[in-house]
């Protein structure tokens, strides 16, 4: 039966892969917890809820009404080990070293820590000697509340909003745009800003007008992209607009135009002006039509 975070993902269209390496688990994870084999920690409910758009208390009520369907039975105590890392680090003790105590693989211990699996009671006296507490004080760190998530209620940004509805992930958005996909994250979580070139290039990957992923992005298009607000004199702000817009370093331009870097420099900061060549050399550079940048100077 199609269950709530799988309907949630197809419609977005990412594959298992692509949301596990959104928040960073592995594939069989979320192919687990969209079967209810496994329970997702407080962590990754948030990071689930965040790229799939939805509630973090939804997606706690699917699991919980999984439970809650399923008939009673004796349920060994257990408890929970979303705490169990932070223990662990300010007792200075290895996975390995844990893992050895108690008596079981490392890859237990992970899980545990990560929140996906409860650890049974039996195994908290060896674990406590190896934290050296002791098993009823180890049982009180673990219950205690969790710290907060910090993204927890952080709306999804416009940004975000616009590459799901196009049913991509980050990393099929920057491998189509050519980007970065670190860089792409940290702008759809407002941490910086993309450059004009990166505009040009998300807008032709989501199949909208630069303006748009502009706007959802909190940036202002330079009004010199308009041809119809350019003035006599502007020629200088309209080259560097033009040469950011296309993505282009000073070098690469002079590599097109057939001239040098210093060149190109003087010509954005006005002290000469490009030669009735080295302009029709500009204009097919930037695809202007012929004559677009002589009435600028």
């Amino acid at each position: 039966m199609t269950t709530l975070l799988r309907t949630e993902r197809d419609r977005r269209g990412l594959r298992a892969a692509d949301l596990a390496r959104e928040i960073g688990v592995h594939p069989m994870s979320i192919l687990r917890w969209e079967r209810r084999e496994r329970l997702p920690g407080p962590v990754h409910i948030h990071a689930l809820a965040r790229v799939l758009e939805i509630e973090p208390a939804r997606i706690a009520g699917f699991f919980d009404d999984h439970r809650a369907a399923e008939p009673a039975a004796h349920v060994p105590p257990s408890h929970r080990g979303a705490g169990l890392r932070a223990l662990r680090l300010r007792a200075g003790v290895s996975v390995t070293t844990i893992a050895g105590a108690v008596g079981i693989p490392a890859s237990t211990v992970y899980n545990w820590e990560a929140g996906r699996v409860r650890i049974p009671e039996r195994h908290l006296p060896p674990l406590a000697a190896a934290l050296d507490l002791t098993p009823t004080g180890l049982a009180a760190r673990l219950a205690a509340p969790a710290r907060p998530v910090p993204t927890l209620g952080a709306p999804v940004s416009p940004l975000r909003r616009l590459r799901h509805r196009c049913r991509l992930s980050q990393s099929r958005t920057a491998a189509a745009a050519g980007i970065d996909r670190h860089a792409l994250g940290a702008w759809e979580r407002g941490e910086s800003t993309p450059p004009l070139a990166a505009l040009r290039l998300l807008g032709r990957v989501y199949g909208v007008p630069v303006d748009t992923v502009a706007r959802a992005a909190g940036v202002q298009p330079p009004h010199l992209l308009d041809r119809r607000q350019w003035q006599p004199g502007d020629l200088p702000a309209i080259l560097r607009t033009l040469r950011q817009w296309t993505g282009l370093t000073q070098g690469q331009l002079a590599a097109r135009c057939g001239c040098s870097s210093a060149a190109v420099r003087t010509w954005e900061t006005g002290r000469t002006s490009p030669s009735a060549r080295l302009l029709a050399r500009l204009e097919h550079a930037f695809g202007l039509p012929a004559g677009a940048l002589a009435v600028t100077r």
